[in-house]
């Protein structure tokens, strides 16, 4: 990715500047994929799970509503203390509440319109790969299930839902099946399903999804993210153009 900032440790957009040295998980190109898919018509309250450096809230401030309420939740301090700065030093601070709770500690009265989230990928710190098993404690938090498994995250996030949420999520392609499986027992139904991968010649990895409350006929594409000769594809950059300083 390009798009550094020399003035701090963080990743600049078109309308904000992303600070993310505080955090466990910096700003990647799958969230911009994640938060360019997403859709915010209608979308009058919206909950960011996990969210960091407040990335994915930050892409909702700029493409939601101006009345929209946007609550962006963590449990790493680092993180709530990032994603605090950067949404007071955007374009949208009273757009942005940010709160430290566990999803699983939300408020059961409230119903979001909008769920966002970058979740944990995997299931423990030797799955994929033991790298994980050696990594920070808050980086392992974010990147492992240790604090809130796939099943759960479903479950959790329906109850914070009504029957016209939509919900927008992305796992590896490898675990596809079992997202797909927890999504159904919790009243999650596939809508979307983008499959990402890295070119033409390379498997997909990434599966973000939007999952709504009632079945709904289901739209599968495939986004490839660079050209043969390395260079970004035009689907790629017309995804992430709202987004995206090169673009």
């Amino acid at each position: 990715m390009s798009n550094k900032s020399n003035q701090t440790k963080g990743f600049r957009c078109k309308q904000f500047f992303v600070a993310h040295d505080l955090c466990a998980m910096k700003v990647s190109t799958d969230s911009l994929i994640l938060g360019s898919v997403v859709a915010t018509a209608n979308a009058g309250t919206v909950l960011d799970v996990g969210t960091g450096s407040g990335i994915l809230a930050l892409m909702m401030a700029q493409k939601s509503a101006p009345d929209t309420a946007i609550t962006a939740i963590d449990i790493e301090p680092g993180a709530i203390a990032q994603a605090t700065h950067n949404a007071v030093n955007s374009p949208w601070p009273e757009k942005i509440r940010v709160v430290q709770s566990p999803l699983q500690a939300m408020d059961r009265q409230q119903r979001y319109d909008l769920i966002v989230s970058n979740p944990p990928y995997f299931a423990d710190a030797v799955s994929p790969t033991r790298a994980y098993a050696t990594m920070a404690d808050s980086r392992g938090q974010a990147r492992t299930e240790q604090t809130l498994s796939i099943d759960d995250f479903f479950a959790q996030t329906a109850v914070l839902s009504h029957l016209g949420s939509r919900l927008y999520c992305m796992y590896p392609i490898a675990r596809e099946a079992v997202v797909f499986n927890c999504a159904l027992q919790s009243g999650w139904h596939l809508k979307q399903s983008l499959s990402v991968r890295h070119n033409a010649r390379s498997a997909p990895y990434l599966g973000v999804y939007c999952f709504v409350r009632v079945p709904a006929s289901l739209a599968a594409e495939t986004l490839t993210i660079r050209t043969g000769e390395n260079q970004y594809t035009p689907e790629y950059k017309q995804l992430c153009a709202d987004f995206y300083l090169n673009f």
